[in-house]
């Protein structure tokens, strides 16, 4: 996942352009925004933030890795210390309390047609198959276009939401636990730690902790306020489930335009 392009200093906010589709379609791909540093955070705000990762725009290194570059990313805010956090079937539970998608936010859902469909040709993100006469097509959707093929396009058959199946090599997700499958779309329960809680860090929850300054193996004190934060584009998105909770100091601003 490339990191955000800075693209212009306009007055005091820093104007940046989006080089993924990780947030469409609420930013979509190249589109320009402006951020407003503070740190002062909230649910549903959508927030650029520092981190270390992989540079994927760069050649592998000789270990098959790419290198790591500090960049700036950009996503919504979920979740913040002290809540409970959960994924079930796709379905984002905040302290038992289900989030919905924002509303141009993007799923996957799984379509059956008897004509191909043109405008779902992706390379990037769809994905088709033809068994017999049927197309069957998995691809992102908002939940508005969704009811669109549901309901005007009379060579659909069906059209349901795609969850993705538990997968036996999930280490690639920030867990707190070894119990469960974690997956994209079954994810915790994870509460997240708040200042002052105690957390014992090991292998197995290194990559939900590792963002956090001063982390190591062993019992550590939480000392900051900790975030999750998810990309709206929720399956074509390395955002908390991958790279772990993202911590006070490590966030720079809100997108306002």
């Amino acid at each position: 996942m490339p990191s955000l392009v800075f693209f212009l200093m306009s007055g005091c906010k820093p104007r940046f352009k989006n080089p993924t589709n990780s947030m469409e379609g609420t930013i979509k791909r190249g589109q320009k925004f402006y951020v407003e540093p503070t740190q002062k955070f909230k649910h549903n705000d959508i927030a650029v933030f520092d981190y270390l990762g992989n540079d994927y725009n760069s050649p592998l290194d000789e270990t098959g890795h790419f290198p790591l570059k500090q960049q700036k990313r950009v996503m919504r805010i979920v979740g913040i210390s002290g809540d409970n956090f959960l994924i079930r079937n796709g379905e984002v539970f905040i302290n038992r309390v289900p989030i919905p998608l924002p509303p141009l936010g993007k799923m996957e859902y799984e379509i059956a047609s008897k004509i191909y469909l043109e405008e779902l040709r992706d390379p990037e993100q769809a994905s088709v198959s033809q068994e017999g006469d049927t197309f069957k097509y998995i691809a992102p959707l908002t939940i508005e276009q969704a009811n669109r093929y549901a309901t005007d396009k009379a060579d659909i058959f069906s059209i349901k939401k795609y969850v993705h199946d538990p997968s036996p090599f999930d280490t690639i997700y920030a867990r707190s636990s070894s119990l469960g499958t974690w997956s994209l779309d079954d994810y915790g329960p994870l509460k997240i730690p708040s200042p002052g809680d105690s957390i014992f860090v090991d292998d197995t929850n290194y990559k939900l902790y590792h963002n956090i300054p001063g982390v190591h193996s062993g019992l550590n004190i939480i000392k900051e306020e900790l975030y999750f934060l998810m990309g709206d584009n929720r399956h074509f998105v390395e955002d908390s489930r991958y790279i772990g909770l993202i911590s006070q100091s490590k966030m720079y601003g809100i997108v306002v335009e």
